[in-house]
C-alpha cells in the first residue's frame, strides 16, 4: 500500500494502476448495488480511482487502522454522494482501470445473489473473493511453471471455494498413478503454499501489519465469503 502513496509519481501511479486492475470489481458491484445503472457504475468506478490519484487520498490512510479495503469502502461512500464527481467521472477516469470490461462487469454482476445484501456487504464479499481468486491464480501459475499444471488441476478441488466435487484419494491414485500417502502430502503442501500466498497478499493491503494482524484480517475476509 505504501508504494501507492510515495513521492515518486511514476511509481505511485503504477502501484495505483495495479490496485485498480486487481480490485475494480468490488467497487463496481458496490455502485451497482447502490442503485446505479451499468453505465453510471462504470463511470463511478473509473472516476473513483482517478480521484484517488488526483487527490492523493491513499496518503491519508490512518496507519493505526491500516485496512485498505475499509478505507476504500469509506471513500466510495463519500464519492457516491458527491454530485460533481459523478458528473465528471468518465471524463477524468477513463482508461485508468485498463482491465475494465463493461460487458464482463455486468455479466459478473448479473450472477450476484438476488438478496438483501447491502452495498457495503457485497463490496466486502467481492473484495474477499477477488483476493482468493488472485492467490489461486498465482498458485496455479507456480505449478504450471514447474510443469505440474495437471497435478494442480487434479488437486485444486481440495482447496474448496467454488470448485467441483472432490474426488477420493483412491480415484486420484488411479488417475495420477501416485500412492495415496504421496497424494495426501501433495494436498497438504498445496494448502500450505496457498495459505502463505493469502497471508502475503493480505499483508499487502495493510499498513505495516504484524503477523497477528494479517491472520486476523484473513480470518475476517474468509468470514465475508
Amino acid at each position: 500500500m505504501r508504494r501507492a502513496v510515495g513521492n515518486d509519481d511514476g511509481l505511485a501511479r503504477q502501484a495505483l494502476a495495479t490496485l485498480c486492475s486487481g480490485y475494480w470489481y468490488p467497487l463496481y458491484a458496490f455502485f451497482r448495488r447502490s442503485g446505479k445503472s451499468p453505465h453510471d457504475a462504470e463511470d463511478l468506478t473509473q472516476g473513483f480511482f482517478a480521484r484517488l490519484l488526483e487527490k492523493d487520498l491513499l496518503a491519508t490512510v490512518d496507519p493505526a487502522k491500516g485496512k485498505l479495503r475499509t478505507f476504500l469502502l469509506s471513500c466510495a461512500r463519500h464519492y457516491l454522494a458527491d454530485e460533481h464527481d459523478r458528473a465528471s467521472a468518465q471524463k477524468r477516469g477513463a482508461g485508468l482501470v485498463s482491465s475494465f470490461d463493461a460487458v464482463q462487469a455486468e455479466e459478473r454482476y448479473a450472477i450476484e445473489p438476488v438478496d438483501d445484501m447491502t452495498p457495503d456487504r457485497l463490496f466486502q464479499r467481492r473484495w474477499a473473493l477477488t483476493l482468493l481468486d488472485q492467490t489461486l491464480q498465482a498458485l496455479a501459475a507456480e505449478y504450471t511453471a514447474q510443469g505440474k499444471a495437471n497435478l494442480f488441476n487434479a488437486l485444486r478441488p481440495f482447496l474448496g471455494f467454488g470448485t467441483g466435487a472432490v474426488k477420493s484419494y483412491e480415484e486420484l491414485k488411479k488417475e495420477l498413478g501416485v500412492p495415496i500417502g504421496t497424494l495426501k502430502n501433495y494436498v497438504f503442501r498445496m494448502r500450505e503454499r496457498w495459505r502463505a500466498l493469502l497471508l502475503q497478499r493480505v499483508g499487502e493491503t495493510l499498513d505495516e501489519p504484524t503477523p497477528d494482524q494479517i491472520r486476523a484480517e484473513l480470518s475476517e475476509l474468509i468470514g465475508c465469503v
